[in-house]
């Protein structure tokens, strides 16, 4: 009786376990330029987001558009530093999802670049 108890237990929480990491989304990977005819690949062994293609600017392949990529304490949201013409240095940005099927880069609040998958 109390082996059942115990294996009740450990499958009571093992469900909710994998149900609380499924809800995360993973953000490496492929994702669409929302704007741009533009592909953009996030490696997370890199921690950088690069330029995979770009059909109106092939020499952008390769650049590297966020780098010093890492997971926030909120659920869903990471940071980054992604490079700034108007500063001329690399900047501070926040990434979210929606629905783990578009990403949203933002600086201080605003969205500046958005991804689809």
């Amino acid at each position: 009786m109390l082996k059942l108890k115990v294996l009740s237990a450990i499958l009571f929480v093992s469900l909710f376990s994998s149900v609380a990491i499924s809800n995360e989304c993973q953000i490496a990977g492929v994702w669409s330029h929302s704007e741009k005819p533009a592909k953009l690949f996030i490696d997370l062994s890199t921690a950088e987001m690069l330029v995979q293609s770009h059909e109106l600017n092939p020499k952008a392949v390769g650049l590297i558009v966020l780098k010093s990529l890492t997971l926030s304490s909120v659920t869903n949201s990471w940071k980054a530093k992604m490079y700034s013409a108007a500063e001329d240095s690399f900047v501070d940005v926040q990434l979210t999802t929606e629905g783990c099927n578009k990403l949203n880069v933002s600086f201080n609040g605003e969205e500046v670049l958005g991804l689809l998958r």
